[in-house]
């Protein structure tokens, strides 16, 4: 994640793109390709493809081949919590503080790091892909 976000802020790029993307389908009655998804988000398709690839290896997504073809999703917008999204999509893995040259200050900066993502991660989970959907019909009024 950023290290400071701002009041309007949406994220990181990747995050905030795959939880857009997501949005999009959950409003579609039929599979969206990665170009109407690309096009929408105004991002590029290849960039799209690799998310929504990641969201598919997650279970979040599965795609549908061919002409008429794109992505939909495995559960219901309800049941995908803005959390599942994070956690398909995050790609870093931690420093654990006994691989790191020892100055005593490691165990407290190891502490806090886990109460903040403990602390962001709890607020993901309260959120899903349909609040989001009906957050944006409620600004179109």
């Amino acid at each position: 994640m950023q290290l400071v976000l701002l009041a309007g802020d949406l994220g990181p790029r990747w995050f905030h793109i795959a939880l857009r993307a997501l949005v999009l389908i959950a409003q579609s009655s039929e599979p969206l390709s990665s170009s109407t998804i690309a096009s929408t988000l105004q991002a590029d398709s290849t960039y799209i493809r690799k998310i929504m690839s990641r969201l598919a290896k997650g279970n979040l997504t599965a795609t549908v081949a061919g002409r008429y073809g794109g992505y939909y999703l495995l559960r219901s917008p309800e049941e995908i919590t803005v959390l599942d999204v994070y956690q398909t999509l995050v790609q870093t893995e931690p420093v654990q503080y006994d691989s790191v040259p020892q100055t005593g200050s490691e165990h407290m900066i190891s502490m806090i790091i886990t109460s903040a993502e403990k602390q962001f991660q709890a607020t993901l989970k309260k959120f899903t892909i349909m609040d989001l959907v009906n957050s944006m019909e409620l600004s179109q009024n």
